[in-house]
């Protein structure tokens, strides 16, 4: 096929052009910069104002172990915040109870006795309630310095700086909810138990799912009108829809899903970078980003001190707003806006192909042939942006967090990630312009833009990802085209027009990498290609000829060796950078099992073995190990290990009786070893449960009845059963839950690795 049509003829200049694609590129990458983190203040900052060092301080007195559920870090840590409240002046309160979590999948059943923190500071002329929250709970192993003292750190600060400053109008309240990490649990029995008195509510919460990077408020309530213009004057606050849309189509979760469910206005906010520490025990102190800190803090406090003089039953009037981060700030503006911009792109394309088509520079079948290779070659970007991470860890799995799958030092594979997408799209790029005339691999690229977008208007905000950005650089286009007879006005209108591309996309490529290597580098990839598409004109004027040869080579070929080349040397060179021994420790897991009646132990673990340490441990094939980890159906690494001298649960039956087929059990369970945690499964071959409670509260039925509960003290809990029973007997399997491995004889970590979630439990089967 000829492509040197008339479009051809108007090419833009090749010089300009690559000043142009310069131009974007650092106007895309300044807009990254700007938006990086403020300066953290120190102590000696003034009373009004957040210091990221007084939080700093909150966050190193709880922070320096572990605040697992029911340990005596926990317990300190509670004594801890409630006196730091009480010094403040606020009205403290412990308010304990049990919060329960039942899995929709029937899954095994979660609870703990929680003591949520609550502290009130009264309004003048209240309207309704400002709620500042966090949770202080940990998972095992994890001091939690960001996950979740980020926020506890916010939250204490920010409160003093509300005390410092003139009496509120509205109610104020910190809460720092327990047991988040376990099932959300004590936001769960917060929002069940909450006052009456606390009117119109919202809640901004706190989260971390790494230790640095820009804080984003990734989920508002709706109606969210009035909620994104108060963020909106907040510094440095940073917010998306299509964040939003992302997170909720993700299995993980916050206390948030208890404030919105009980129908609390509530802001979730957290900082994902760094996420090779989440749940890790070098989640310290002095490895939480301080900037983050500080930028975090100041949104908090500027939006908290506007809601509590703001009349808050005017929240619900609010309309549904659509929100996206830029440089400068937030743009946000009505749902309905999305449509009228979605409809503007998507008349505007259809004029494109008119013309183009009218023009004699396409034909419908052309056009429909750009926008399939259009959207192969976005596929394709996505997935080789993938690729060279998920290559890396099948090389050398010790490096990614068994957690996130991340690794210490990113940047590099990010970077490959970034090259492999856009050299995919040259390539892609170079040979379909043998193919089709470039004016049909522009209108494809738009046309596809535009489809996506209209499929994508059900999910609020994903439009808008697209359309704010293809707009005005299909306009620039369009003006560029009655300019040709002025040589340097064509790509001028050209590069003007994808300025808001530079400005949205780039910093969205950096800001997808937050939710880590293997979710974020294909929708970084995905991002690369939508501003590649948009700036195609221009690449058409830059790349060479299809017809140009390097010796025997054509260029689309020399362009595809290029590119694989570039990225095995990036993969090369951040493979050294995360070479053993050159970062933090090595992560892994290593959990215990103390068979009592069979006086056996092993080693397990959920991760294939990491190291030559834990292949040493963990033997074993891989396999199911139910009777060692009830809660666990997922095959799981393992292998023999020395008995330890501890002590089964205990379970006394305190009733038992039995009519008409049913039988009811009140049992109470115990650790006589004083573990964290004990739990129940009745086996479902010698009865089904009907009805359950435990320590007062109602648990869910089910045929696989099994449950976790943590802090039950040294007393224990109560379990009611009604059963209908299949045999004479029913089986039950008892275990408690321990994190200290050190009580294993013989155990010795190595100095290079780290273990997370140390887990020790102790089994025993009973049938009554």
């Amino acid at each position: 096929m000829d492509t040197a049509s008339p479009e051809a003829a108007r090419a833009l200049p090749r010089r300009s052009s690559v000043l142009a694609l310069l131009a974007l590129l650092v106007v895309g990458l300044a807009a990254v910069l700007l938006t990086s983190s403020p300066t953290p203040l120190t102590t000696d900052a003034p009373a009004d104002v957040f210091s990221a060092g007084r939080a700093t301080t909150h966050i190193e007195a709880v922070a320096a172990e572990p605040r697992t559920l029911g340990s005596p870090a926990h317990s300190a840590a509670r004594e801890y915040l409630v006196g730091e409240l009480e010094a403040l002046g606020w009205r403290t309160s412990v308010k304990s109870g049990v919060g329960w979590y039942s899995p929709t999948d029937g899954a095994t059943q979660r609870g703990a006795r929680v003591h949520n923190i609550v502290a009130l500071f009264p309004g003048t002329d209240p309207t309704g309630t400002v709620v500042l929250a966090a949770h202080y709970d940990t998972v095992r192993g994890s001091p939690g310095a960001a996950d979740d003292g980020i926020g506890i750190g916010t939250v204490l600060e920010s409160a003093r700086a509300i005390t410092a400053g003139p009496a509120p109008r509205n109610d104020v309240i910190v809460l720092l909810t327990d047991g988040e990490e376990d099932g959300l649990l004590g936001s769960q029995m917060f929002t069940q138990t909450r006052s009456p008195s606390l009117g119109p509510t919202v809640v901004l919460n706190h989260e971390a799912r790494g230790n640095a990077g820009i804080p984003v408020t990734f989920r508002i309530t709706d109606p969210n009108g009035t909620l994104v213009e108060t963020l909106a004057h907040a510094p440095g606050a940073n917010a998306d829809s299509f964040t939003q849309f992302g997170f909720e189509v993700l299995p993980n979760d916050t206390d948030f899903k208890h404030f919105a469910a009980a129908g609390f206005h509530a802001y979730d906010t957290a900082i994902a970078r760094g996420s090779a520490y989440y749940h890790s025990p070098l989640d310290t102190p002095d490895r939480l980003s301080h900037e983050s800190l500080q930028q975090m803090g100041d949104a908090t406090l500027t939006v908290a001190r506007e809601l509590v003089e703001s009349d808050l039953t005017a929240l619900d009037s609010g309309g549904e707003d659509v929100v996206t981060a830029a440089p400068w700030g937030l743009i946000h503006y009505p749902r309905w806006v999305e449509f009228v911009l979605t409809g503007l792109l998507v008349a505007a394309v259809g004029w494109l192909v008119a013309a183009r088509i009218r023009r004699g520079e396409a034909t419908y079948w052309t056009v429909a042939a750009a926008t399939g290779v259009s959207a192969v070659a976005v596929g394709v970007a996505a997935l080789a942006a993938w690729l060279p991470w998920f290559i890396a860890m099948r090389l050398a799995p010790g490096m990614a967090s068994p957690v996130t799958s991340e690794p210490y030092r990113p940047d590099v594979y990010q970077l490959a990630a970034v090259v492999a997408a856009a050299g995919v799209l040259v390539t892609t790029y170079l040979w379909a312009r043998t193919r089709l005339p470039a004016a049909s691999l522009v209108v494809g690229a738009f046309v596809l833009i535009a489809f996506t977008s209209v499929i994508a208007l059900p999910y609020v905000g994903v439009a808008s990802v697209l359309v704010l950005p293809a707009l005005p650089a299909l306009a620039g286009i369009q003006i560029a085209r009655f300019l040709t007879d002025r040589p340097p006005l064509p790509t001028l209108s050209v590069a003007v027009g994808a300025v808001p591309a530079a400005l949205l996309l780039v910093p969205a490529v950096v800001v997808s990498f937050d939710a880590g290597l293997m979710f974020g580098a294909p929708l970084a990839g995905v991002f690369v290609a939508v501003l590649f598409s948009l700036t195609l004109v221009l690449w058409e004027a830059v790349l060479p000829s299809s017809a140009t040869r390097v010796g025997r080579i054509s260029v689309t070929q020399t362009a595809g060796t290029a590119v694989v080349a570039s990225v095995l040397v990036c993969v090369l060179v951040a493979g050294y950078l995360n070479r053993d021994g050159a970062t933090d420790p090595r992560l892994e897991h290593l959990w215990y099992a103390l068979d009592s009646d069979r006086d056996t132990a092993i080693w397990a673990s959920p991760d294939s073995p990491r190291s030559e340490w834990s292949r040493e441990l963990l033997v074993d094939p891989a396999s199911p190990l139910t009777a060692e980890f009830p809660w666990r159906d997922e095959p799981m690494a393992h292998g023999p290990a020395p008995v330890a001298p501890l002590q089964a649960p205990e379970m006394e039956v305190l009733d038992d009786t039995a009519a008409g087929g049913a039988r009811e059990l009140r049992l109470r369970l115990s650790s006589p070893r004083g573990a964290n945690a004990v739990g129940l499964w009745v086996d479902s071959t010698t009865a089904t449960v009907h009805g359950a409670t435990v320590d007062g509260h109602r648990a869910e039925p089910a045929d696989d009845f099994g449950f976790r509960f943590w802090a039950a003290g040294p007393e224990g809990v109560e379990v009611t059963l009604t059963l209908s029973v299949l045999e004479d007997r029913v089986g039950l399997r008892l275990i408690d839950l321990s994190d200290d491995l050190s009580v294993v004889p013989g155990y010795e970590p190595p100095t290079d690795r780290v273990v997370m979630a140390p887990t020790v439990v102790v089994s025993r089967s009973l049938r009554i």
